[in-house]
C-alpha cells in the first residue's frame, strides 16, 4: 500500500513539475493533496527507516515546493533526498533528485553548482546506460545551458537529445520518428508527443466504443426492439441454459391480443405499438422466478414458466388475462379497450419445443373461437 501511494504521489508531482516547466496553469488543489500524501508517506518511511522512500518523498516534496516558487524549501528537500539516496545506494533516485536540484540552481543563476551536479551524474555509468535516463540527462543539460546563455552547448545537447529520441522511436518502428529527425525545437517535440498521447487516448476510446457496440449488437440479436422482451433467438438460448441447469419441464402460455388489427385500424399503428409495449410490462411478475417472456411476432407473446405445468399455471394465466383486461387503457387513448386470449401447454425439455407450441397454439385458437378474452388449457 505504501508503494502504491508513493507511486501515485510521484506521478502527480512529476506532472505538476512538468506543467511549471512548460508554463502551464498549476492545479493548486492537486498540488495540496499530493503534498499531504507525500508528507504522510514520509512520516511512515521515517518511522520504519526506509531510506529509498524517504529520498523519494523529499525529492518530490522539493519539486512541489519549486512548483510553488518556494526555492529555499525546495533546496532543503533536494539536499535531504540526495543524502537519503546515498544511504539507499540508489543511483537512479540520486540522479532524479540531482536533475531537479540542478534546474533550481540554474534558475538562481548558480550555473557552476548545477553543472557540477550533472557532471556527477555522468560518472554514474549504470544510470546513463538506460536510454530513458540518458535522454533525460541531455534534455536537462540543454535546458541549463540555454538558461546560462551558452547557446553552442545548448545546441549540441539539444541535438544529441533529439537524435536519441529519434533512435528510440525508430526501435519501436514508429513512423512518427522520421518526422522528428529534423525537429530540434523542444516545444515542437513536446507538441508532437502530446499529439501521440491524444491519438492513443482516441484509439482507446474507439476500442471501448466498438466493444460497447459489439455488446449492444449481441443484445439486439436476442431482443425485440419494440418491447424490450427476448426474441426467438433468446428463446432458444434460454431453453438451452435451462436444460443444462437441470430444468426438466415448463408450462407454456401462448398469449395473443384480441382484435389487434382493429386497434391499429381504429386508433393508429402508433397506438398499437404503445399497447404492445405496455403488454410487455404487464408480463412482469407472472409465474415463478426465472420465468421468461418472449415476443413471438406481431401481437403474439409467449410466457415460459419453468418447473411447473399447464394445470398449475392456469391461475397465473387468469391473473395475466385480468391484468390486461383491467389495465387503464384509456390513459393510452380514450375509449381504448384491450383483452387477450391465452393457450396453455405442457413442455418436457426432452421433447421438441415446437410440439408443445403446437398444443399451446391449438388451445389459443380454441380460446378465440370460444369468444376470446379467456384461457384454455385442454389436452392436445
Amino acid at each position: 500500500m505504501l508503494i502504491a501511494r508513493s507511486i501515485a504521489g510521484r506521478m502527480a508531482a512529476r506532472a505538476l513539475g512538468e506543467h511549471r516547466l512548460a508554463g502551464r496553469e498549476i492545479d493548486n488543489t492537486l498540488l495540496a493533496r499530493t503534498e499531504d500524501q507525500l508528507r504522510s508517506i514520509l512520516t511512515e518511511a521515517q518511522a520504519e527507516n526506509l531510506p529509498y522512500e524517504i529520498a523519494e518523498c523529499h525529492c518530490y516534496l522539493g519539486l512541489l515546493a519549486w512548483t510553488r516558487s518556494e526555492d529555499a524549501a525546495a533546496a532543503a528537500h533536494y539536499i535531504a533526498a540526495i543524502a537519503a539516496s546515498r544511504v539507499a545506494e540508489d543511483e537512479v533516485m540520486l540522479a532524479e533528485t540531482s536533475y531537479w536540484y540542478a534546474y533550481l540552481l540554474a534558475g538562481q543563476r548558480a550555473f557552476g553548482e548545477a553543472v557540477s551536479l550533472l557532471a556527477a551524474i555522468e560518472a554514474m555509468e549504470g544510470v546513463l546506460a538506460t536510454p530513458g535516463m540518458k535522454m533525460r540527462h541531455f534534455d536537462m543539460r540543454f535546458r541549463i545551458a540555454e538558461m546560462a546563455g551558452d547557446w553552442r552547448a545548448a545546441f549540441d545537447y539539444h541535438k544529441a537529445y533529439h537524435e536519441m529520441v529519434v533512435e528510440d522511436y525508430r526501435r519501436l518502428a514508429s513512423a512518427r520518428a522520421y518526422t522528428m529527425k529534423l525537429a530540434l525545437d523542444l516545444e515542437t517535440m513536446r507538441r508532437k508527443e502530446d499529439s501521440a498521447r491524444l491519438e492513443r487516448e482516441r484509439l482507446l476510446e474507439e476500442n471501448l466504443r466498438l466493444a460497447s457496440e459489439q455488446r449492444e449488437a449481441v443484445l439486439a440479436s436476442r431482443t425485440d426492439p419494440l418491447t424490450g422482451l427476448g426474441n426467438r433467438r433468446e428463446l432458444q438460448l434460454r431453453c438451452r441454459d435451462w436444460a443444462e441447469s437441470g430444468v426438466t419441464h415448463a408450462a407454456l402460455l401462448l398469449f395473443d391480443i384480441d382484435h389487434f388489427k382493429r386497434i391499429n385500424d381504429m386508433f393508429s399503428h402508433a397506438t398499437g405499438d404503445m399497447v404492445l409495449r405496455q403488454i410487455a410490462g404487464l408480463l412482469n411478475g407472472i409465474g415463478p422466478e426465472g420465468s421468461m417472456a418472449i415476443r413471438m411476432g406481431g401481437e403474439e407473446f409467449l410466457l415460459l414458466l419453468p418447473g411447473t405445468t399447464a394445470g398449475d399455471s392456469f391461475a397465473d394465466a387468469e391473473r395475466l388475462r385480468l391484468r390486461v383486461q383491467d389495465h387503464e387503457w384509456s390513459a393510452v387513448t380514450p375509449k381504448l379497450q384491450v383483452t387477450c386470449s391465452i393457450g396453455l401447454a405442457d413442455w418436457s425439455l426432452t421433447d421438441r419445443l415446437e410440439a408443445a407450441l403446437h398444443v399451446a397454439d391449438a388451445n389459443l385458437y380454441a380460446a378465440k373461437n370460444a369468444g376470446r378474452n379467456r384461457c384454455v388449457a385442454t389436452a392436445a
